[in-house]
């Protein structure tokens, strides 16, 4: 008697395949419990369960996902999924999912932030920045990332974000507190640069990560990789940039992007300092630039723990999912395979093949 569809996992037979086309449509055979020639909602179902696993243990998917998912494959609109409904559909989704090719983001992991000028155990939410490292480190050591970047804060001294600058440009009438009143980690409104933006607002923060400092450096203990990526951020004196795509007014993009797609990275997983400031920033634009975007919570501190939730609230509704550190080995393998993340790459293939309506 053969296996039922739900006994193994078929998409072995696509990765040493190298995903061939005809391993594909052997995948959607091995669906077609009935052998009918195309699917019908249980053997849709099966499919499903076997791709979005870990180790062969299925997410639960609720009806309402798997309905949405057979109406947006169905693309005749009979009830029914066909080989090529299928193949257009779901051959690159199948292939990020089973296959990721991932990046490690590694933000913002300076003195500055851990023992120095901007320590994040002199903030509201008292973190020890250094308890990021070895954590940081275990997972270099235990992943086999494609890539691996560096991201520094990395200001020149009359750093429109340094609380000791604050006198440097003028106060715009919109701020509700004047740069002389004001005091650390306030918001103030400045004038913005001719060439830059009307107004400029900044939260002022004790100076740090001045370019070619001590400060500036990353953590001693921190390891560093071979050919990895690194990217300068906040280097315009006139704004400031938490993320390590953009700056804060997404007026001048770094080369991060570039460079991963490049490398043709599919999943780029986010650690470092601060949860709520840099690392959040870094894994939002993440997101909007369509990779499967995962924040490895333990592997963060931040600053202010009311402000860490909100983060992780707007985070969760973008697709941006928040995991331990431990499940990362799994998920870089394409064992652990998630269903909330491969949504990204789903949509995105629609609406590159014109495929996308919604209910």
């Amino acid at each position: 008697m053969p296996p039922t569809p739900d006994d193994n996992d078929p998409f072995t037979s696509l990765r040493r395949s190298n995903f061939s086309d005809e391993e594909y449509e052997n995948c959607f055979k091995y669906f077609d419990f009935q052998k009918q020639g195309f699917w019908n909602r249980e053997d849709f179902r099966r499919f499903l369960n076997v791709l979005f696993s870990n180790k062969k243990r299925p997410y639960l998917m609720s009806n309402e996902s798997i309905d949405e998912y057979f109406h947006e494959t169905d693309f005749n609109r009979n009830q029914k999924i066909e080989l090529d409904e299928f193949l257009q559909a779901w051959k690159r989704t199948i292939k990020y999912t089973v296959r990721p090719i991932s990046a490690l983001v590694i933000v913002d992991v300076q003195n500055d932030f851990i023992s120095g000028s901007l320590a994040l155990h002199s903030c509201p939410a008292n973190h020890q920045g250094e308890e990021v490292v070895p954590i940081i480190n275990q997972v270099i050591r235990n992943v086999n990332f494609d890539v691996v970047a560096y991201t520094y804060d990395w200001h020149p001294l009359n750093h429109i974000s340094f609380y000791e600058n604050r006198h440097m440009r003028k106060t715009s009438s919109d701020s509700c507190i004047s740069a002389e009143k004001a005091h650390p980690l306030d918001t103030v409104v400045f004038v913005g640069a001719p060439n830059l933006a009307p107004k400029i607002e900044q939260v002022l923060w004790p100076a740090h990560c001045i370019q070619k400092t001590p400060g500036a450096d990353l953590h001693p203990d921190l390891i560093r990789v071979d050919n990895a990526i690194h990217v300068y951020k906040g280097t315009n004196p006139e704004i400031d940039s938490y993320s390590a795509f953009w700056d804060n007014m997404k007026l001048s993009k770094t080369s991060l992007d570039a460079q991963l797609k490049e490398r043709s990275v599919t999943d780029v997983y986010v650690v470092g300092l601060a949860t709520d400031v840099c690392v959040s920033s870094t894994a939002m634009h993440a997101v909007e630039h369509n990779y499967r975007t995962v924040l490895i919570e333990d592997a963060c501190r931040g600053v202010n723990e009311h402000v860490i939730e909100l983060k992780r609230g707007e985070l969760n509704k973008t697709g941006c999912i928040f995991v331990h550190s431990d499940a990362v080995p799994a998920m870089v393998a394409g064992e652990d395979r998630r269903p909330e993340i491969a949504r990204v790459i789903f949509v995105e293939n629609l609406k590159a093949i014109g495929r996308y309506h919604p209910r």
